[in-house]
Protein backbone atom coordinates (compact mmCIF):
# COMPACT_ATOMS: atom_id res chain seq x y z
CA UNK A 1 0.00 0.00 0.00
CA UNK A 2 2.78 2.43 0.84
CA UNK A 3 4.80 1.87 -2.36
CA UNK A 4 1.08 2.25 -4.51
CA UNK A 5 0.63 5.87 -2.38
CA UNK A 6 3.65 6.85 -3.38
CA UNK A 7 3.28 5.81 -7.03
CA UNK A 8 0.59 8.10 -7.30
CA UNK A 9 1.71 10.81 -5.64
CA UNK A 10 4.49 10.64 -8.31
CA UNK A 11 2.25 9.99 -11.11
CA UNK A 12 -0.36 12.76 -9.93
CA UNK A 13 2.69 15.30 -10.19
CA UNK A 14 3.96 14.16 -13.67
CA UNK A 15 0.11 14.76 -14.65
CA UNK A 16 -0.03 18.29 -13.27
CA UNK A 17 3.28 19.20 -14.55
CA UNK A 18 2.25 18.22 -17.58
CA UNK A 19 -0.82 19.84 -17.67
CA UNK A 20 0.25 23.68 -15.89
CA UNK A 21 3.77 23.15 -19.16
CA UNK A 22 3.45 25.00 -22.53
CA UNK A 23 2.50 23.37 -25.53
CA UNK A 24 5.50 23.93 -27.47
CA UNK A 25 9.07 25.58 -25.86
CA UNK A 26 11.82 25.70 -28.54
CA UNK A 27 14.86 27.18 -27.99
CA UNK A 28 18.58 26.85 -30.03
CA UNK A 29 20.78 29.34 -31.67
CA UNK A 30 22.74 30.16 -34.55
CA UNK A 31 26.80 31.26 -36.13
CA UNK A 32 28.08 32.33 -39.32
CA UNK A 33 31.69 32.32 -39.34
CA UNK A 34 33.14 33.82 -42.30
CA UNK A 35 36.96 34.08 -43.32
CA UNK A 36 38.69 35.77 -45.57
CA UNK A 37 43.06 35.15 -46.34
CA UNK A 38 45.06 37.68 -48.32
CA UNK A 39 48.94 35.72 -48.56
CA UNK A 40 51.18 35.69 -51.24
CA UNK A 41 52.09 32.39 -50.92
CA UNK A 42 48.89 31.44 -52.02
CA UNK A 43 48.85 28.38 -49.13
CA UNK A 44 44.74 29.39 -47.39
CA UNK A 45 41.65 29.38 -49.22
CA UNK A 46 40.83 33.06 -50.06
CA UNK A 47 37.16 32.61 -48.12
CA UNK A 48 35.54 30.07 -46.34
CA UNK A 49 32.47 30.28 -43.78
CA UNK A 50 30.95 27.92 -41.22
CA UNK A 51 27.59 27.57 -40.87
CA UNK A 52 25.94 26.22 -37.71
CA UNK A 53 22.88 25.86 -35.85
CA UNK A 54 21.11 23.71 -32.80
CA UNK A 55 17.53 23.78 -32.04
CA UNK A 56 15.35 22.12 -29.52
CA UNK A 57 11.60 21.59 -29.03
CA UNK A 58 10.24 20.58 -25.72
CA UNK A 59 6.47 19.15 -26.17
CA UNK A 60 4.26 19.68 -22.65
CA UNK A 61 7.37 18.97 -20.34
CA UNK A 62 8.20 15.49 -21.35
CA UNK A 63 9.31 15.59 -24.63
CA UNK A 64 12.22 16.39 -26.08
CA UNK A 65 13.45 16.75 -30.15
CA UNK A 66 16.73 18.67 -30.25
CA UNK A 67 18.55 18.76 -33.76
CA UNK A 68 22.10 20.19 -34.74
CA UNK A 69 23.78 20.82 -38.37
CA UNK A 70 26.97 22.34 -39.44
CA UNK A 71 28.44 23.06 -42.78
CA UNK A 72 31.21 24.59 -44.22
CA UNK A 73 32.84 25.00 -47.79
CA UNK A 74 36.09 24.83 -46.33
CA UNK A 75 37.77 21.48 -47.88
CA UNK A 76 39.61 19.40 -44.79
CA UNK A 77 41.22 16.71 -47.35
CA UNK A 78 42.25 16.81 -50.77
CA UNK A 79 40.85 13.23 -51.09
CA UNK A 80 37.21 14.58 -50.51
CA UNK A 81 34.79 16.47 -52.79
CA UNK A 82 32.12 16.90 -50.40
CA UNK A 83 32.34 19.51 -47.90
CA UNK A 84 32.48 19.37 -44.24
CA UNK A 85 28.60 19.33 -42.78
CA UNK A 86 26.88 17.33 -39.67
CA UNK A 87 23.73 17.25 -38.51
CA UNK A 88 22.29 15.25 -35.82
CA UNK A 89 19.01 14.66 -34.03
CA UNK A 90 18.18 13.35 -30.63
CA UNK A 91 14.67 13.25 -29.85
CA UNK A 92 13.41 11.87 -25.86
CA UNK A 93 10.59 10.84 -24.25
CA UNK A 94 10.80 10.17 -19.92
CA UNK A 95 13.08 7.36 -20.60
CA UNK A 96 13.30 6.87 -24.16
CA UNK A 97 15.94 8.90 -26.43
CA UNK A 98 16.40 8.43 -29.90
CA UNK A 99 19.22 9.03 -32.41
CA UNK A 100 19.64 9.73 -35.81
CA UNK A 101 22.24 11.93 -38.05
CA UNK A 102 25.92 11.88 -36.47
CA UNK A 103 26.28 10.23 -33.10
CA UNK A 104 28.87 9.09 -30.99
CA UNK A 105 28.07 6.50 -28.35
CA UNK A 106 30.66 5.09 -25.57
CA UNK A 107 30.13 1.13 -25.72
CA UNK A 108 33.61 0.34 -23.98
CA UNK A 109 37.57 0.67 -23.87
CA UNK A 110 37.73 -2.45 -25.81
CA UNK A 111 34.51 -2.92 -28.29
CA UNK A 112 32.45 1.40 -29.34
CA UNK A 113 34.31 3.85 -28.14
CA UNK A 114 33.91 7.01 -29.20
CA UNK A 115 34.17 6.35 -32.75
CA UNK A 116 31.05 9.18 -35.05
CA UNK A 117 28.39 6.99 -36.80
CA UNK A 118 26.36 8.33 -39.49
CA UNK A 119 22.86 6.41 -38.59
CA UNK A 120 20.46 5.93 -36.04
CA UNK A 121 20.44 4.48 -32.43
CA UNK A 122 17.87 3.88 -29.41
CA UNK A 123 18.79 4.23 -25.34
CA UNK A 124 16.11 2.97 -23.17
CA UNK A 125 16.59 3.71 -19.25
CA UNK A 126 13.89 2.39 -17.74
CA UNK A 127 14.90 2.59 -13.86
CA UNK A 128 17.86 0.10 -13.29
CA UNK A 129 17.85 -0.60 -16.98
CA UNK A 130 19.69 0.40 -19.86
CA UNK A 131 19.50 -0.68 -23.28
CA UNK A 132 21.60 0.75 -26.13
CA UNK A 133 21.16 0.25 -29.82
CA UNK A 134 23.01 1.46 -32.88
CA UNK A 135 23.53 0.83 -36.75
CA UNK A 136 25.22 3.35 -39.03
CA UNK A 137 28.23 4.25 -41.65
CA UNK A 138 31.63 4.57 -39.10
CA UNK A 139 32.98 5.34 -42.64
CA UNK A 140 32.75 6.90 -46.12
CA UNK A 141 34.48 5.28 -49.37
CA UNK A 142 37.08 6.94 -50.95
CA UNK A 143 38.14 6.26 -54.45
CA UNK A 144 41.56 4.99 -55.08
CA UNK A 145 43.63 8.21 -56.21
CA UNK A 146 47.65 9.11 -57.16
CA UNK A 147 49.67 11.18 -54.85
CA UNK A 148 49.81 8.73 -52.06
CA UNK A 149 46.25 9.09 -51.08
CA UNK A 150 45.02 5.33 -50.05
CA UNK A 151 41.72 4.14 -50.76
CA UNK A 152 39.16 3.69 -47.79
CA UNK A 153 36.30 1.37 -48.31
CA UNK A 154 32.47 2.29 -47.04
CA UNK A 155 32.06 0.62 -43.23
CA UNK A 156 29.17 -0.55 -41.62
CA UNK A 157 28.74 -1.12 -37.99
CA UNK A 158 26.64 -1.23 -35.11
CA UNK A 159 25.97 -3.51 -31.65
CA UNK A 160 23.97 -3.08 -28.65
CA UNK A 161 24.73 -3.03 -24.87
CA UNK A 162 22.77 -4.02 -22.28
CA UNK A 163 23.34 -3.06 -18.07
CA UNK A 164 21.53 -3.49 -14.86
CA UNK A 165 22.86 -0.97 -11.57
CA UNK A 166 21.82 -1.93 -8.68
CA UNK A 167 22.62 -0.75 -4.95
CA UNK A 168 25.34 -3.08 -4.77
CA UNK A 169 25.39 -5.13 -7.69
CA UNK A 170 25.77 -4.11 -11.25
CA UNK A 171 26.56 -6.00 -14.79
CA UNK A 172 26.42 -4.78 -18.22
CA UNK A 173 27.27 -6.86 -21.89
CA UNK A 174 27.92 -5.27 -25.23
CA UNK A 175 28.62 -6.38 -28.88
CA UNK A 176 29.59 -4.46 -31.67
CA UNK A 177 29.63 -5.55 -34.98
CA UNK A 178 31.55 -3.51 -38.05
CA UNK A 179 32.37 -4.81 -41.61
CA UNK A 180 33.71 -3.36 -45.02
CA UNK A 181 31.71 -2.92 -47.86
CA UNK A 182 33.98 -4.93 -50.61
CA UNK A 183 32.51 -3.73 -53.40
CA UNK A 184 32.64 0.28 -52.42
CA UNK A 185 36.44 0.56 -53.84
CA UNK A 186 37.21 0.36 -57.30
CA UNK A 187 40.56 -0.45 -58.06
CA UNK A 188 42.79 0.12 -61.56
CA UNK A 189 44.81 -3.15 -61.16
CA UNK A 190 42.57 -5.35 -58.61
CA UNK A 191 46.01 -7.84 -58.37
CA UNK A 192 47.54 -5.26 -56.17
CA UNK A 193 44.82 -4.24 -53.69
CA UNK A 194 46.61 -2.04 -51.53
CA UNK A 195 44.12 -1.88 -48.91
CA UNK A 196 42.11 -4.95 -47.85
CA UNK A 197 38.71 -4.86 -46.21
CA UNK A 198 38.23 -6.04 -42.98
CA UNK A 199 35.39 -7.99 -40.84
CA UNK A 200 35.09 -7.63 -36.90
CA UNK A 201 33.08 -8.57 -34.11
CA UNK A 202 33.97 -7.30 -30.47
CA UNK A 203 32.01 -7.98 -27.14
CA UNK A 204 32.76 -7.31 -23.66
CA UNK A 205 31.34 -8.48 -19.86
CA UNK A 206 31.46 -5.78 -17.40
CA UNK A 207 30.79 -6.35 -12.86
CA UNK A 208 30.42 -4.24 -10.91
CA UNK A 209 30.05 -5.91 -6.83
CA UNK A 210 30.13 -3.39 -3.64
CA UNK A 211 31.54 -5.77 -1.33
CA UNK A 212 31.37 -3.60 1.64
CA UNK A 213 30.35 -0.14 2.36
CA UNK A 214 34.39 0.53 1.66
CA UNK A 215 35.18 -1.95 -0.34
CA UNK A 216 34.19 -2.46 -4.46
CA UNK A 217 35.19 -4.61 -7.50
CA UNK A 218 34.97 -3.77 -10.70
CA UNK A 219 36.17 -5.98 -13.90
CA UNK A 220 35.28 -5.98 -17.22
CA UNK A 221 36.19 -8.93 -19.78
CA UNK A 222 36.78 -7.90 -23.55
CA UNK A 223 37.13 -9.91 -26.86
CA UNK A 224 37.70 -9.17 -30.24
CA UNK A 225 37.74 -11.05 -33.35
CA UNK A 226 38.81 -9.40 -36.63
CA UNK A 227 39.34 -10.77 -40.27
CA UNK A 228 41.92 -8.47 -42.38
CA UNK A 229 40.72 -10.12 -45.60
CA UNK A 230 37.28 -10.60 -46.57
CA UNK A 231 37.81 -9.59 -50.00
CA UNK A 232 37.46 -13.09 -51.99
CA UNK A 233 35.57 -14.80 -49.43
CA UNK A 234 32.48 -16.83 -50.69
CA UNK A 235 30.80 -17.68 -47.24
CA UNK A 236 26.76 -16.20 -47.35
CA UNK A 237 25.28 -18.26 -44.53
CA UNK A 238 23.84 -16.53 -41.59
CA UNK A 239 27.09 -17.55 -39.39
CA UNK A 240 29.22 -15.30 -41.97
CA UNK A 241 26.54 -12.20 -41.90
CA UNK A 242 27.68 -12.13 -38.20
CA UNK A 243 31.57 -12.65 -38.89
CA UNK A 244 33.47 -13.76 -41.45
CA UNK A 245 35.83 -16.23 -40.37
CA UNK A 246 37.19 -17.38 -44.09
CA UNK A 247 40.14 -15.26 -44.41
CA UNK A 248 43.08 -13.49 -42.21
CA UNK A 249 41.10 -14.24 -39.13
CA UNK A 250 42.76 -13.13 -35.57
CA UNK A 251 41.08 -13.03 -31.77
CA UNK A 252 42.27 -10.65 -29.20
CA UNK A 253 41.63 -10.88 -25.73
CA UNK A 254 41.80 -8.27 -22.99
CA UNK A 255 40.60 -7.94 -18.74
CA UNK A 256 40.81 -5.00 -16.76
CA UNK A 257 39.79 -5.76 -12.95
CA UNK A 258 39.81 -2.93 -9.91
CA UNK A 259 39.70 -3.16 -6.45
CA UNK A 260 39.04 -0.02 -4.34
CA UNK A 261 38.57 0.42 -0.31
CA UNK A 262 37.07 4.03 0.77
CA UNK A 263 37.35 5.15 4.18
CA UNK A 264 37.70 8.57 5.52
CA UNK A 265 41.52 8.21 5.75
CA UNK A 266 41.48 8.84 1.87
CA UNK A 267 41.04 5.70 -1.32
CA UNK A 268 43.33 2.85 -1.89
CA UNK A 269 43.11 0.43 -4.55
CA UNK A 270 44.75 -1.78 -7.45
CA UNK A 271 44.70 -2.47 -10.93
CA UNK A 272 45.30 -5.17 -12.98
CA UNK A 273 45.05 -4.55 -16.83
CA UNK A 274 46.30 -6.88 -19.64
CA UNK A 275 45.41 -5.95 -23.39
CA UNK A 276 46.43 -9.00 -25.99
CA UNK A 277 49.24 -7.89 -28.37
CA UNK A 278 47.86 -6.39 -31.76
CA UNK A 279 44.31 -5.86 -30.18
CA UNK A 280 41.87 -4.47 -32.45
CA UNK A 281 38.57 -3.14 -32.63
CA UNK A 282 37.00 -1.30 -35.46
CA UNK A 283 34.94 0.61 -32.84
CA UNK A 284 37.77 2.45 -32.33
CA UNK A 285 39.87 5.31 -33.67
CA UNK A 286 42.90 4.81 -31.47
CA UNK A 287 43.90 1.30 -29.07
CA UNK A 288 46.94 0.85 -27.19
CA UNK A 289 47.60 -3.12 -27.20
CA UNK A 290 50.29 -5.33 -26.29
CA UNK A 291 50.79 -4.65 -22.22
CA UNK A 292 50.31 -5.87 -19.09
CA UNK A 293 49.95 -3.34 -16.12
CA UNK A 294 49.99 -3.95 -12.38
CA UNK A 295 49.35 -0.98 -10.12
CA UNK A 296 48.23 0.59 -6.94
CA UNK A 297 46.98 4.02 -6.33
CA UNK A 298 46.00 5.92 -3.03
CA UNK A 299 44.46 9.50 -2.68
CA UNK A 300 44.06 11.69 0.32
CA UNK A 301 42.99 15.49 1.19
CA UNK A 302 45.25 16.35 4.77
CA UNK A 303 43.56 19.40 5.43
CA UNK A 304 44.14 21.63 2.03
CA UNK A 305 46.45 19.42 0.59
CA UNK A 306 45.60 17.18 -1.97
CA UNK A 307 47.70 14.34 -2.87
CA UNK A 308 47.26 10.94 -5.02
CA UNK A 309 50.20 8.20 -5.67
CA UNK A 310 50.08 5.82 -8.26
CA UNK A 311 53.01 2.79 -8.95
CA UNK A 312 53.62 -0.39 -10.03
CA UNK A 313 54.79 -2.39 -12.79
CA UNK A 314 54.43 -2.72 -16.85
CA UNK A 315 55.95 -4.56 -19.53
CA UNK A 316 55.16 -5.64 -23.09
CA UNK A 317 55.46 -8.91 -25.29
CA UNK A 318 53.03 -10.59 -24.10
CA UNK A 319 53.32 -13.55 -26.59
CA UNK A 320 57.43 -13.15 -26.98
CA UNK A 321 56.87 -11.91 -30.54
CA UNK A 322 59.13 -9.21 -30.73
CA UNK A 323 62.64 -9.13 -30.24
CA UNK A 324 62.62 -7.10 -27.32
CA UNK A 325 60.86 -7.09 -24.13
CA UNK A 326 60.18 -3.67 -21.87
CA UNK A 327 59.59 -3.70 -18.24
CA UNK A 328 59.61 -0.97 -16.12
CA UNK A 329 58.09 0.03 -12.67
CA UNK A 330 55.38 2.58 -13.29
CA UNK A 331 54.49 5.54 -11.40
CA UNK A 332 52.48 8.76 -11.03
CA UNK A 333 52.16 11.17 -7.87
CA UNK A 334 50.68 14.47 -7.74
CA UNK A 335 49.95 17.04 -5.40
CA UNK A 336 48.42 20.69 -5.11
CA UNK A 337 48.48 23.05 -1.92
CA UNK A 338 47.94 26.76 -1.38
CA UNK A 339 50.58 28.41 0.89
CA UNK A 340 49.11 31.10 2.98
CA UNK A 341 46.46 33.60 1.10
CA UNK A 342 48.95 34.13 -2.14
CA UNK A 343 50.97 31.30 -3.02
CA UNK A 344 49.78 28.29 -4.83
CA UNK A 345 51.75 25.53 -5.93
CA UNK A 346 51.51 21.96 -7.90
CA UNK A 347 53.65 19.48 -9.02
CA UNK A 348 52.90 16.29 -11.08
CA UNK A 349 55.02 13.38 -12.12
CA UNK A 350 53.89 10.67 -14.16
CA UNK A 351 55.24 7.58 -16.63
CA UNK A 352 52.26 6.15 -16.73
CA UNK A 353 51.35 5.51 -20.96
CA UNK A 354 48.36 7.36 -22.64
CA UNK A 355 47.78 8.58 -25.65
CA UNK A 356 48.06 12.69 -25.43
CA UNK A 357 47.42 15.50 -29.10
CA UNK A 358 50.93 16.83 -29.36
CA UNK A 359 50.19 19.99 -31.81
CA UNK A 360 53.19 21.20 -33.68
CA UNK A 361 54.26 24.91 -32.46
CA UNK A 362 54.92 26.55 -35.71
CA UNK A 363 51.35 25.50 -36.32
CA UNK A 364 50.27 26.90 -33.44
CA UNK A 365 51.89 30.63 -34.22
CA UNK A 366 50.65 30.59 -37.15
CA UNK A 367 47.28 29.59 -36.75
CA UNK A 368 44.83 33.00 -37.90
CA UNK A 369 41.58 31.20 -37.31
CA UNK A 370 40.09 28.06 -34.81
CA UNK A 371 38.53 26.47 -38.00
CA UNK A 372 42.06 26.38 -39.80
CA UNK A 373 43.80 23.15 -38.30
CA UNK A 374 40.64 21.09 -37.31
CA UNK A 375 41.50 17.99 -39.69
CA UNK A 376 44.88 17.98 -37.41
CA UNK A 377 44.71 14.17 -36.01
CA UNK A 378 48.27 12.96 -34.56
CA UNK A 379 48.30 11.47 -31.70
CA UNK A 380 51.46 10.55 -29.78
CA UNK A 381 52.02 8.17 -26.33
CA UNK A 382 54.10 9.80 -23.76
CA UNK A 383 55.86 7.75 -21.28
CA UNK A 384 57.28 10.03 -19.17
CA UNK A 385 55.20 13.36 -18.00
CA UNK A 386 56.63 15.89 -15.16
CA UNK A 387 55.02 19.38 -14.56
CA UNK A 388 55.81 22.25 -11.89
CA UNK A 389 53.54 25.56 -11.27
CA UNK A 390 53.52 28.09 -9.03
CA UNK A 391 51.60 31.28 -8.82
CA UNK A 392 51.93 34.53 -5.84
CA UNK A 393 48.65 37.03 -5.74
CA UNK A 394 50.69 40.33 -5.89
CA UNK A 395 47.59 42.63 -5.23
CA UNK A 396 44.04 41.87 -4.50
CA UNK A 397 41.65 44.98 -3.83
CA UNK A 398 38.56 46.56 -5.17
CA UNK A 399 40.46 48.14 -7.50
CA UNK A 400 43.42 46.41 -9.03
CA UNK A 401 44.30 42.72 -9.11
CA UNK A 402 47.30 41.31 -10.16
CA UNK A 403 48.96 38.03 -9.88
CA UNK A 404 52.49 36.08 -11.32
CA UNK A 405 52.46 33.08 -12.47
CA UNK A 406 55.00 30.14 -13.62
CA UNK A 407 54.99 26.57 -14.80
CA UNK A 408 57.19 24.39 -16.43
CA UNK A 409 56.78 21.03 -18.31
CA UNK A 410 58.79 17.85 -19.26
CA UNK A 411 57.62 15.35 -21.85
CA UNK A 412 59.49 12.16 -23.19
CA UNK A 413 57.67 10.40 -26.04
CA UNK A 414 58.97 6.80 -26.80
CA UNK A 415 56.45 6.10 -29.68
CA UNK A 416 56.39 7.14 -33.27
CA UNK A 417 53.53 8.41 -34.56
CA UNK A 418 51.20 6.86 -37.50
CA UNK A 419 52.94 8.76 -39.98
CA UNK A 420 55.73 10.65 -38.52
CA UNK A 421 59.04 10.15 -37.76
CA UNK A 422 58.40 11.37 -33.70
CA UNK A 423 60.25 8.61 -31.93
CA UNK A 424 62.65 9.45 -28.62
CA UNK A 425 61.45 13.01 -28.05
CA UNK A 426 62.05 14.99 -25.47
CA UNK A 427 60.33 18.15 -24.78
CA UNK A 428 60.42 21.24 -22.65
CA UNK A 429 58.24 23.76 -21.94
CA UNK A 430 58.42 26.57 -19.92
CA UNK A 431 56.29 29.84 -18.90
CA UNK A 432 56.18 32.93 -17.08
CA UNK A 433 52.97 35.50 -16.95
CA UNK A 434 52.39 38.46 -15.64
CA UNK A 435 48.52 39.25 -15.53
CA UNK A 436 46.63 42.70 -14.34
CA UNK A 437 42.94 43.75 -13.95
CA UNK A 438 41.51 47.38 -13.63
CA UNK A 439 38.09 46.67 -12.00
CA UNK A 440 36.70 50.13 -12.62
CA UNK A 441 38.08 50.84 -15.85
CA UNK A 442 37.72 47.44 -16.60
CA UNK A 443 41.14 46.94 -18.06
CA UNK A 444 42.55 43.57 -18.73
CA UNK A 445 46.54 42.98 -19.18
CA UNK A 446 48.57 40.23 -19.92
CA UNK A 447 52.06 39.15 -20.67
CA UNK A 448 53.98 35.60 -20.90
CA UNK A 449 57.28 34.91 -22.07
CA UNK A 450 57.41 30.77 -23.47
CA UNK A 451 60.30 28.52 -24.40
CA UNK A 452 59.60 25.11 -26.40
CA UNK A 453 62.22 23.15 -26.50
CA UNK A 454 61.95 19.24 -28.66
CA UNK A 455 65.21 17.33 -28.99
CA UNK A 456 64.76 14.69 -31.55
CA UNK A 457 67.41 11.76 -31.85
CA UNK A 458 69.25 13.79 -34.28
CA UNK A 459 69.11 17.30 -33.37
CA UNK A 460 66.61 19.95 -31.96
CA UNK A 461 64.64 22.88 -32.84
CA UNK A 462 62.93 25.66 -29.93
CA UNK A 463 60.77 28.29 -30.00
CA UNK A 464 61.14 31.36 -27.84
CA UNK A 465 58.04 33.95 -27.93
CA UNK A 466 56.45 36.75 -26.04
CA UNK A 467 53.38 37.73 -25.74
CA UNK A 468 51.27 40.69 -25.20
CA UNK A 469 47.36 40.77 -25.05
CA UNK A 470 45.36 44.20 -23.99
CA UNK A 471 41.54 43.93 -23.25
CA UNK A 472 39.08 46.45 -23.16
CA UNK A 473 35.74 46.56 -22.09
CA UNK A 474 33.62 50.02 -22.91
CA UNK A 475 30.45 49.66 -21.78
CA UNK A 476 28.46 45.73 -21.14
CA UNK A 477 28.00 45.25 -24.92
CA UNK A 478 30.99 46.54 -26.66
CA UNK A 479 34.50 44.66 -25.93
CA UNK A 480 37.68 45.36 -27.53
CA UNK A 481 41.46 43.53 -27.72
CA UNK A 482 44.83 43.66 -28.95
CA UNK A 483 47.25 40.77 -28.95
CA UNK A 484 50.59 41.01 -30.39
CA UNK A 485 53.42 37.74 -30.43
CA UNK A 486 56.99 38.07 -31.82
CA UNK A 487 57.97 34.23 -31.62
CA UNK A 488 62.15 33.04 -32.58
CA UNK A 489 62.31 29.54 -34.18
CA UNK A 490 65.39 28.26 -34.38
CA UNK A 491 66.96 24.59 -35.00
CA UNK A 492 70.92 23.35 -33.97
CA UNK A 493 70.95 27.28 -32.58
CA UNK A 494 70.38 28.63 -36.66
CA UNK A 495 67.60 30.94 -37.10
CA UNK A 496 64.80 29.32 -39.05
CA UNK A 497 61.98 32.03 -38.80
CA UNK A 498 61.29 35.15 -37.00
CA UNK A 499 56.84 35.47 -36.81
CA UNK A 500 54.96 38.40 -36.20
CA UNK A 501 51.86 37.67 -34.86
CA UNK A 502 49.09 40.65 -34.47
CA UNK A 503 45.66 40.15 -34.00
CA UNK A 504 43.13 42.67 -33.40
CA UNK A 505 39.64 41.45 -32.14
CA UNK A 506 35.63 43.17 -31.01
CA UNK A 507 32.84 42.44 -29.96
CA UNK A 508 29.57 43.49 -29.55
CA UNK A 509 26.10 42.50 -27.98
CA UNK A 510 22.75 43.38 -28.87
CA UNK A 511 19.84 42.62 -27.05
CA UNK A 512 21.51 40.15 -25.20
CA UNK A 513 20.92 37.31 -27.78
CA UNK A 514 22.96 38.86 -31.29
CA UNK A 515 26.56 38.48 -30.55
CA UNK A 516 28.83 40.55 -33.57
CA UNK A 517 32.49 39.58 -33.41
CA UNK A 518 35.60 40.88 -35.49
CA UNK A 519 38.94 39.79 -35.70
CA UNK A 520 41.88 40.96 -38.21
CA UNK A 521 45.34 39.57 -37.55
CA UNK A 522 48.42 39.59 -39.46
CA UNK A 523 51.35 37.35 -39.79
CA UNK A 524 54.84 38.68 -40.97
CA UNK A 525 57.29 35.43 -41.19
CA UNK A 526 60.89 36.34 -42.20
CA UNK A 527 62.04 32.58 -42.96
CA UNK A 528 65.50 31.68 -43.31
CA UNK A 529 64.96 31.20 -47.21
CA UNK A 530 61.94 33.09 -48.30
CA UNK A 531 59.52 35.90 -46.55
CA UNK A 532 56.01 35.79 -46.44
CA UNK A 533 52.72 37.73 -45.08
CA UNK A 534 49.41 36.38 -44.30
CA UNK A 535 46.47 38.87 -43.73
CA UNK A 536 42.96 37.25 -42.58
CA UNK A 537 39.72 39.13 -41.18
CA UNK A 538 37.27 37.10 -39.43
CA UNK A 539 33.64 38.02 -39.09
CA UNK A 540 31.23 36.09 -36.83
CA UNK A 541 27.72 36.49 -35.68
CA UNK A 542 26.02 34.45 -33.33
CA UNK A 543 22.58 34.50 -32.22
CA UNK A 544 20.44 32.69 -29.49
CA UNK A 545 16.31 32.48 -29.06
CA UNK A 546 13.86 30.88 -27.00
CA UNK A 547 10.21 30.24 -27.89
CA UNK A 548 6.96 28.99 -26.30
CA UNK A 549 3.45 28.51 -27.04
CA UNK A 550 1.29 29.60 -24.03
CA UNK A 551 -1.42 27.23 -23.32
CA UNK A 552 -3.68 29.56 -21.17
CA UNK A 553 -3.46 32.31 -23.27
CA UNK A 554 -2.54 30.11 -26.55
CA UNK A 555 -0.05 32.82 -27.50
CA UNK A 556 3.77 32.76 -28.44
CA UNK A 557 6.09 34.07 -25.64
CA UNK A 558 9.41 35.54 -27.01
CA UNK A 559 12.20 35.24 -24.37
CA UNK A 560 13.60 38.31 -24.09
CA UNK A 561 14.05 41.17 -26.66
CA UNK A 562 14.24 40.15 -30.21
Amino acid sequence: MIIHGATSVLLAQDVEAVIKAPWVIANGGTAFNQIANFTDGNVRSPYSYFLSGNLNFNFLGVVNVPLSIAYSNQQFSSGYSLPFNRFSLSPSYKWVKLHAGYTSLQFSPYTLTGHEIFGGGVELTPGKFKFTAIYGQLKEAVPEQGGGTMPVYKRMGGGFKGEYTGERFGVSLNLFKAKDVAGSVHFYNPDSVAVLPQDNLSGSACLNLKITDQLSLNTEYGMSAVNRNILRSDNNNFASALFNNNGDVAVYHAIRSNLTHASSFGNIGATYERVAPNYTTLGSYYMLSDFENITANFSTAIKTINLSLDGGYQHDNLEKQKNNTTSRMIYATNISAPIGKKWNVGASFSNVQSYVHISDIYDQITQTNEFQNLDTLEYTQLNLTTSANASYLLQNTEQQRQSLSASFMYQQASEKQEYSAYQGNKIYNGALTWQWAHVPSKWNISSSVNYNHNQLPASYTGTVSGNLSVQKTFVEVLRAGLIATYSHIFNNEQTTAKIVNLRLTSGYTLYKKHNFNLSIAAILNNGQNRKTQQYSAQLAYSYSFGVSLDRKNKKVVMEGNF
